[in-house]
């Protein structure tokens, strides 16, 4: 069955009503839930995903075992929506390692779940589903695909997915070429992302845009778009998506010639998703290479290639394979390598061919004429050059046609609006002149019911809002509680401080001669102060009374957590910033970035999972 007649069982008009439903979202955030939880897995089928990873990573074999086993025992809970989490965590991990074919198998077995009984959890295996099609260059079907993610995030009323949804729909819509279309669909939904104030959020909007405006042949925008992107990516601490800016803001920029910008950033990237990441890692390597190339170092740029195209092989991943062949065939060409190059610039053709009309079959045609011709042989670089004219007089026919279908789109959609507004008016009179003495006949009777209605209304709406204000102030009452204990804690620490402080200052003005000991012991005294080690155990006992046993609970979620990180948790819960934390603790920025990445992964933590907010849930 193909994904487009799987995906028609829902049958259900997708997009008539999104704009109405996100703003509908928007206005009814504070009174509506999500339907279904996003369970946190229990260890031991966490384990085995891990170890699943583990193994994909070394190349192992039968690495589907773990994945298998896991999903056993989550069968076994007889819990649908563990069922379908366990789905979505193996589809998750073959992101990043794994086979595309794989990932397209588990994400379909647990598209077969019941949806309504975790629609969010639907949505996202739809949004595996989607990444793993398009990994393996089938993007013919993403556009039902991210549709049908939509309607299961409006399904569980919850605005950000319906937002990611609406995004990778915008990015499918370009990469299918309707740039326009995506780029309008990425406006309309900026403004609903930007009233969430959640950078994050509003950072990857702007990268898709970016992408968009790269394809669309918008270097500078897309380059803006890209920076800011990742600039709140930052802020965010999600150094992920960070690196994947840099990527594709120095894919645009060996486009336009600023190499030296992605010979200094790529490394940046790679580094960051050597370790979690090998095929983004392995994107960031491709693009490096041909950073090298435009500036002149082949050889380098040539071992790049031939690695990266194995690689590229070994994990499925058509677009990315190639890229690397493309590339490595340039390489061959520009030093004088021509036979080389042939079988790679005629394995793209084919593919390209096979794939169907687009941009990248064009850059194939032109790049295997280029080669045919090099290797002497002129009488098929002659047919394969006579394929790119009349490949570009389609793709110049097909898009005039796109234009004319959508301004006949838009005409129709004007008429039938028109008639509309017609029918209705017409309506409106025939109903007024028929109904309009019974009005009369019934008007005292319906105002005493609206009067009588709207006083009982009246009295319900002023219970909930007293019951609501009641609750508001046990709050904040609880709040003022645990914050007057902080504010204790810290007078405490500093009265203890400033007390030794002075004890010290006094023997120095009864004994001067004592005052290089002394002032030795102050500086010591100083240091204590700052770096707050000493003091560590006297504050997470306070800490763990203001704020309910914290280190308990945070150890009956990670039984390894280290001392250090149970006081960078503390910090966090107390929603100190990165920079503050880094002061603190006397260490750059970077380290704390690094150990908050090293915590959200000991606590389990998905990797759109916000670590402050789970902290402050604790």
């Amino acid at each position: 069955m193909s994904i487009i007649n799987y995906l028609s069982i829902f049958k259900i008009d997708i997009m008539k009503h999104h704009l109405i439903a996100i703003f509908f979202m928007v206005f009814v955030n504070g009174f509506l839930h999500a339907q279904d939880p996003i369970y946190i897995l229990p260890n031991e089928q966490r384990e085995l995903i891990d170890n699943a990873i583990k193994c994909l990573k070394e190349q192992q074999i039968d690495c589907n075992s773990y994945f298998e086993k896991a999903l056993s025992i989550s069968n076994e809970t007889q819990n649908d929506s563990i069922l379908a989490q366990t789905y979505f965590e193996i589809c998750n991990a073959l992101d990043f390692s794994g086979s595309s074919k794989d990932h397209i198998i588990y994400a379909k077995r647990g598209l077969k779940l019941d949806g309504k009984n975790h629609p969010l959890v639907t949505n996202r295996l739809l949004r595996e589903l989607g990444y793993a099609f398009s990994k393996s260059g089938k993007i013919d079907s993403l556009i039902p695909i991210y549709e049908t993610a939509i309607y299961w995030a409006e399904y569980a009323n919850d605005s950000s997915e319906i937002a990611i949804s609406r995004i990778r729909l915008a990015s499918s819509y370009r990469r299918l070429g309707n740039i326009k279309k995506s780029i309008e669909l990425l406006l309309d939904t900026r403004v609903f992302v930007k009233a969430s104030n959640d950078v994050h959020r509003e950072s990857g909007l702007l990268f898709t845009l970016a992408n968009a405006y790269s394809a669309n042949k918008d270097d500078e925008l897309a380059i803006s778009n890209y920076e800011e992107a990742a600039e709140g990516f930052l802020k965010a601490d999600d150094e992920r998506m960070y690196a994947a800016s840099l990527i594709n803001l120095c894919i645009v920029a060996n486009d336009i010639g600023k190499h030296k910008l992605s010979l200094e950033k790529l490394p940046i990237a790679i580094d960051i998703f050597k370790e979690s990441e090998p095929n983004s890692a392995l994107y960031g390597k491709t693009h490096l290479g041909r950073a090298h190339y435009l500036n002149g170092d082949f050889e380098t740029s040539i071992s790049m290639f031939e690695d990266c195209l194995k690689e590229s092989i070994r994990v499925d991943n058509k677009i990315l394979e190639n890229l690397n062949r493309k590339f490595l065939a340039q390489g061959y060409l520009e030093t004088n390598q021509h036979l080389l190059a042939l079988p790679q610039t005629r394995i793209v053709y084919q593919d390209e061919k096979e794939r169907g009309v687009s941009d990248a079959y064009l850059d194939a045609l032109k790049l295997h004429a280029k080669t045919l011709t090099l290797n002497n042989k002129a009488s098929d670089a002659v047919h394969v050059y006579q394929e790119y004219i009349s490949t570009k007089d389609s793709i110049f026919t097909i898009e005039k046609e796109k234009e004319i279908a959508n301004m006949r789109e838009r005409y129709e959609t004007e008429k039938k609006e028109a008639q509309i507004v017609l029918l209705e008016k017409d309506v409106k009179l025939s109903k007024t002149q028929k109904t309009l003495y019974g009005i009369g006949m019934f008007s005292f009777l319906t105002i005493a019911g609206l009067l009588y209605f709207g006083f009982t209304q009246r009295i319900k709406k002023n219970k909930i809002e007293r019951e609501k204000q009641e609750e508001f102030y046990k709050q904040e009452i609880e709040f003022k509680k645990k914050e007057l204990a902080s504010q204790t804690l810290h007078l405490v620490q500093k009265s203890t401080f400033i007390q030794e402080l002075k004890e010290n200052l006094e023997k120095i003005k009864q004994s001067p001669e004592l005052f290089k000991i002394e002032f030795r012991r102050l500086v010591m005294l100083l240091k204590k102060q700052n770096a707050e080690d000493k003091d560590w155990e006297v504050f997470k006992s306070y800490f763990s009374e203001v704020h309910n046993n914290f280190d308990k609970k945070i150890k009956s979620i990670a039984n390894d957590i280290t001392e250090k990180e149970i006081r960078l948790a503390s910090f966090l819960r107390m929603n100190l910033s990165t920079k503050e934390i880094a002061s603190m603790l006397n260490v750059l920025p970077d380290s704390v970035l690094k150990s908050k990445y090293r915590l959200k992964k000991k606590l389990q933590l998905h990797k759109d999972d916000d670590l402050t907010q789970f902290l402050n849930s604790l």
